[in-house]
């Protein structure tokens, strides 16, 4: 499905399901494919929304972008039909949006999942992220053995050669220009002390084998927030959620559980 934003842009998006909303954002240079098999566990329960992200999958984009602009065009989505509050998930990137949607538009937001990302950036991962922007304007194949070797660890490699070969697909099928732009919005990332202040109830997750987003730095992110549990997927690594739907689902689940009942959606 498609739906116009105010913007002008068209955002793509995929939803199944009925029930309580929840918006499922996914990591930089794939689509919201990637959130299909979780979104096969949990739709006889909830009304799952996946989202491609501005200038990815068939989401249009018009120029650079910040994260603030991913929170806001999925905010303006689930205003306009998503029947809100919704909890909205994300991984990678996409868990940044989501602390951005809480932190912009609290009153949509009923909780937030941040799954292997954090949410502040230092001089020395800058300079990093900006060294992966800058390789990203030379073609996708230049960043492709690097992503994916960051992505899967080699005993996923192995076991998993279907997930590797989707995320490769995903990836080369990115504009090199808008895949550096995503990248200079992540590095651009600074929620910290916004996020702090967020009233939302947050499940962080992290995977014990990414080498992304340490399990350390997400554990710290969530002691440092009000309304947080942190839970850990035992050899997963930076896209949990693709790699361990089931037990990604079933963490989901149980945040969304507990969290206040609102009426029928």
């Amino acid at each position: 499905m498609r739906f116009r934003l105010q913007s002008g842009l068209t955002m793509r998006y995929i939803t199944r399901g009925v029930g309580r909303p929840v918006v499922l954002m996914h990591p930089i240079g794939v689509r919201a494919e990637f959130w299909l098999p979780v979104i096969a566990e949990l739709e006889h329960q909830y009304r799952l929304i996946a989202v491609d992200a501005r200038g990815h999958g068939e989401s249009d984009v018009s120029g650079p972008f910040k994260i603030d602009d991913l929170s806001r065009d999925a905010v303006e989505l689930v205003r306009a039909v998503g029947r809100g509050p919704a909890v909205f998930v994300g991984c990678s990137m996409g868990g940044m949006a989501a602390q951005g949607a809480a932190i912009l538009a609290p009153d949509v937001v009923s909780g937030v999942v941040v799954a292997n990302t954090t949410n502040a950036r230092d001089d020395q991962i800058r300079a990093m992220i900006e060294q992966r922007a800058a390789q990203s304007e030379m073609g996708m194949p230049v960043v492709l053995p690097s992503t994916l070797a960051r992505w899967f660890n080699a005993q996923c490699q192995l076991n998993r050669p279907d997930l590797v070969l989707k995320a490769r697909e995903w990836l080369l099928a990115n504009d090199p220009t808008v895949h550096a732009w995503a990248w200079r919005a992540i590095r651009d990332l600074d929620f910290a002390e916004r996020f702090k202040q967020s009233p939302a109830p947050v499940l962080c997750v992290a995977g014990t084998e990414d080498q992304s987003a340490a399990a350390a730095s997400v554990r710290k992110m969530s002691g440092e927030l009000k309304h947080s549990v942190y839970r850990e997927i035992l050899g997963a690594g930076h896209l949990a959620p693709l790699e361990e739907p089931k037990e990604f689902a079933a963490l989901l689940r149980e945040f969304i559980e507990g969290l206040p009942k609102q009426g029928k959606s």
